[in-house]
């Protein structure tokens, strides 16, 4: 899996983005430049969409997001090793 670095405030317009096209000025224009520059976001008439590949990113924000829940949950619920 090849995962495309983005700052959290990239990642949050991705999300914004995937909510359904919004118009460019809701989204912030640095985040918006980086995101067309990595061709996960166009513009459409005005609005701005993923393309296929930011699709896939904005699934793997999720994937990855679920895999840490999970890894947290396991070390809280992990048993703790008691010293003799």
């Amino acid at each position: 899996m090849i995962v495309i670095p983005l700052s959290r405030q990239e990642e949050d317009s991705l999300r914004l983005i995937a909510h359904g096209a919004c118009p460019a000025d809701l989204v912030r224009a640095c985040d918006l430049d980086q995101l067309a520059r990595l061709g996960l976001v166009e513009h459409k008439a005005g609005q701005v969409a993923l393309t296929g590949f930011g699709q896939v990113r904005l699934a793997q924000i999720k994937e990855l997001q679920i895999r840490a829940m999970i890894r947290t949950a396991r070390a809280q619920n992990s048993p703790t090793q008691v010293a003799a």
